[in-house]
Order: structure tokens, then C-alpha cells, then sequence
């Protein structure tokens, strides 16, 4: 605050402030602390917490705010407006800095100032807060309007560029012919995935099926033999073993073994495997608390979902000169195809194929039989990412909260989801997963390595 004095009528308050009543403008600027900013100057920084009121007479100032590990600009204020360091202009947290964009000057009043104004002077400054707030508001409403115009666009553009960009692989004769090549699910499992949809199918249906295959047994018996389930008598007999272990345990070995047996056994192949695997227990977990009665379609899904990689690894492995344009192919389109081949149901080959959709569409722009599907492969790999240890930052993208919300759970995100539910149920039955998937959750790779912090892309 300075002495009183007289201002000039080509003062920048008057040019701010046109149509004010004099007194109140010489009143203000004899009680407020003028502040004069080169281009570049901050007013107020981040944690600076007051309720002084800035009257900007010129030039203008940038309003940022900082969201995790990005400064962004949330305002732009001219001459004329009103600021301050309140929530009142920043519903969602404080602001991180004022700073000019130019030459400015600005008249400031501190909390016990505004206490003395004059009724006249106080309905000013509450005014000019209004005006501001208002102007912001009508600003947003419009970038938010231009916002979602700008994400329909980028939706549409993406979908229709994957559809064109994919159409055609049915003409191609080397995807075609490939696909073809690709051994055929045992016909247990193929059966079995047929199955999917009846929601009265049996662990005595599933033994049914795999009981005339050796090898399955085999699995079936060693798993329920594990030191995990102790029993005190070992068990031999196979439909025993079935009602031990429950149907989603069996249904699960029954899918991966077949599912195995389609595919090389090499490094490459068993690393995108044991992915899927991984995936298989995160999702049916989850199925657990969204629909227990079709928990093993959805993990089933999850076992299937990259399997398109694996025709690209094969692909790769015959024609080796093309490998560079063989990397361009959709994968999850393939893997579609692939699923369709094998006579998988309808809902299952478009959840595969519309997977890497959530990056950029919420879930209204993905038809409802496949939604909730996407939904688990997409919650699944974020859970997986968490349980990794990758970080907030890392596992956002734009919708991952509607994703979320597709599943209709009780949780706040997928951490407080992966760390409340999905990691402690895992590290209960630990003794009964498959060996890579107690390593996964220790954060250790097929190689001993532990894991840094990844996450996982489409």
C-alpha cells in the first residue's frame, strides 16, 4: 500500500476498469500494492497459499497448474480480470504458478486489506471475481465442447483406419495360407470352448472331455497332487481329481494345454504363452467379484488374446526377408481370424479383435456382447502392469476409469483393485498356479531377473 495520491485519467486502472465510478478505482489503487512484471516474472508460485486478490491493470498472465509430472497452462487472464491463488479458480487442486506473458502490472490486496474496503470497493472486487470466474467457466465449457469434437474425430479416425488397414487380410494369400497352417485346438478344447456360453456346463462335463487324453490327465493329477492342496492320500482318479479342483482350475489347464500344444515350443512362443497365462489368473480372479457364473469364458479370453502374436512369430519364422512388413500386421486382427478358423464363439474372436480399442474409445463405442470382455482384458493387463510396480503415471491412459467402470466393482482404481483383491487372493493360492505365474507376482522374469517398471503394450 502506498500514500494517497491522484491518478491520471489515461491511468491503466481507468483503461482496465472502464465505467467505474472514480472514487472507488483512486480508493483501490491507493490501498493496494502495485506490482510491476517483465515478461517472464511470476506473480505467485506453487505452495504460496494466501487469499491476496490481483487486479491485472495490463499485459496478461498465465495461470498454471501441475498434474502429476506436467505443467499445464489451465488460463490465460488479460487486463481487467481478477486472480488469486484459491481453489475457488482451481476446483481440482491449487495452482503451480502466475506467470507473465508480457509486461504487466498488477494491483494486489492482502486478506486483512480487504477487510477495510468500503461496501462500494468490496461489491467491486466480489463483481470483478464473478466477471472472471464466469469468463473462465464460458471459456472451458467451450474447449470442452472442442474437446470432445476433436476425440469423436480421433475415435472414428483410428477405428476406420484399423478397419481399412485390415479388411483385407482375408485376400491375403500368405495370411490366409498361414492361418491354415496353424494346428487346429485339440478337439477337447475346442469343444470345450463352445462350451463357453452354457452356464450349466460341468467340472463332469470338462473331465468328460479330456479324460481320453494322456498327457492332460497327467497335468490335471500333478496339479491336484501339488504340495499346495496336501492331501493326505494321493489322488489317481481323474474325475476325483476334477471335483478337487474345482471347474475353473481344470477348465483353465484343459484351454492352456490345448492352446500349448498349437504353437512351437521356443523361447518366443512359450514367453507369449505363459503372458497369456498370467492374464488367464488376473482375469479370472476378477471374474470372481464381476460374474462368477461365466468367470471361465472371461479368462478364457484372456488365455486366447494373444494369440495373433504368435501367428506374427510364425509368419516371421517361414519368411524371415518379410519380417519388417510382417511386424505392420494387426495382431489382434490375426488372432481374430485365427480364433474364427478354429470355430471359437462370435463374441469371444471380436473381443480379441477390438482389445487395443481402449486406448481410444470408451466403452459406448464398443458393441455391448463384446464389451464386457474387452473390459476384463483391459482391466487385466492394467492389474498385471500394477503388479509389476509400474506406477500411476505408467498405467494411465484416457479411459481407463470407464473401463473400469464396465465392470461394475466397489474399488477407486486399479491399484486399490490389484492391492486390496487380486494380489492377496493370487498369493493364497499360490501354491496351486503354474511356476512362471508365483514368479510373476515375486517380479521376477523367466531368466531370474527381477522386473523393472514395464507396462505392457498391445
Amino acid at each position: 500500500m502506498h500514500g494517497t495520491v491522484k491518478i491520471a485519467k489515461d491511468h491503466e486502472l481507468f483503461k482496465a476498469f472502464p465505467g467505474i465510478h472514480e472514487k472507488i478505482l483512486i480508493g483501490l489503487y491507493n490501498l493496494g500494492a502495485l506490482k510491476n512484471l517483465a515478461s517472464g516474472d511470476v506473480l505467485f508460485r506453487e505452495g504460496e497459499r494466501d487469499h491476496t486478490i490481483h487486479l491485472l491493470l495490463k499485459g496478461s498472465l498465465r495461470l498454471l497448474k501441475r498434474t502429476g509430472s506436467t505443467v499445464r497452462q489451465v488460463a490465460l487472464c488479460h487486463a481487467g480480470d481478477v486472480l488469486c491463488e484459491s481453489l475457488f479458480f482451481v476446483p481440482s487442486g491449487t495452482l503451480t504458478a502466475a506467470v507473465a506473458t508480457q509486461s504487466c502490472t498488477v494491483l494486489s490486496f492482502s486478506e486483512t486489506l480487504l477487510e477495510t474496503l468500503d461496501p462500494c470497493s468490496s461489491a467491486f472486487l466480489t463483481k470483478k471475481i464473478v466477471d472472471t470466474y464466469q469468463r473462465r467457466l464460458q471459456e472451458q465449457m467451450a474447449k470442452q465442447e472442442a474437446l470432445s469434437a476433436h476425440c469423436d474425430f480421433m475415435i472414428r479416425f483410428a477405428r476406420r483406419s484399423i478397419v481399412e488397414r485390415t479388411q483385407d487380410y482375408t485376400q491375403s494369400e500368405m495370411i490366409v495360407g498361414m492361418l491354415k497352417k496353424v494346428p487346429q485346438l485339440p478337439m477337447y478344447a475346442s469343444r470345450l470352448a463352445h462350451m463357453l456360453l452354457d452356464a450349466n456346463v460341468s467340472a463332469k462335463d470338462v473331465a468328460a472331455l479330456a479324460k481320453n487324453d494322456p498327457s492332460l490327465v497327467s497335468a490335471v493329477l500333478k496339479r491336484v497332487n501339488s504340495a499346495y492342496y496336501n492331501w493326505q492320500k494321493k489322488i489317481s482318479d481323474f474325475q476325483h481329481a476334477v471335483i478337487l479342483l474345482g471347474f475353473n482350475q481344470v477348465y483353465q489347464l484343459v484351454i492352456a494345454d490345448g492352446l500349448r500344444r498349437t504353437m512351437p515350443n521356443t523361447p518366443p512362443f512359450r514367453a507369449l504363452h505363459n503372458h497369456s497365462v498370467v492374464i488367464s489368473h488376473v482375469a479370472c480372479e476378477i471374474a470372481q467379484l464381476v460374474d462368477r457364473q461365466h468367470a471361465s469364458m472371461l479368462s478364457t479370453v484372456a488365455l486366447l488374446h494373444d494369440i495373433g502374436k504368435s501367428v506374427i512369430l510364425l509368419m516371421k519364422k517361414q519368411n524371415p526377408k518379410l519380417s519388417v512388413l510382417i511386424d505392420c500386421l494387426d495382431s489382434a486382427k490375426l488372432g481374430a481370424l485365427l480364433l474364427e478358423e478354429w470355430n471359437i464363439p462370435e463374441n469371444v474372436c471380436r473381443a480379441v479383435e477390438l482389445q487395443n480399442s481402449t486406448i481410444f474409445s470408451p466403452p459406448d463405442q464398443i458393441p455391448v456382447d463384446a464389451r464386457l470382455l474387452v473390459a476384463i482384458l483391459d482391466v487385466s493387463h492394467q492389474c498385471a502392469d500394477a503388479i509389476r510396480g509400474a506406477s500411476r503415471e505408467n498405467l494411465w491412459k484416457p479411459y481407463n476409469e470407464e473401463w473400469l467402470r464396465v465392470l461394475n466393482l466397489r474399488v477407486k482404481d486399479v491399484e486399490s483393485l490389484t492391492r486390496d483383491h487380486l494380489r492377496p487372493s493370487l498369493e493364497k493360492k499360490a501354491g496351486a498356479l503354474p511356476e512362471h505365474v508365483r514368479q510373476f507376482l515375486k517380479g521376477v522374469h523367466e531368466n531370474g531377473e527381477a522386473d523393472s517398471e514395464q507396462v505392457n503394450t498391445p
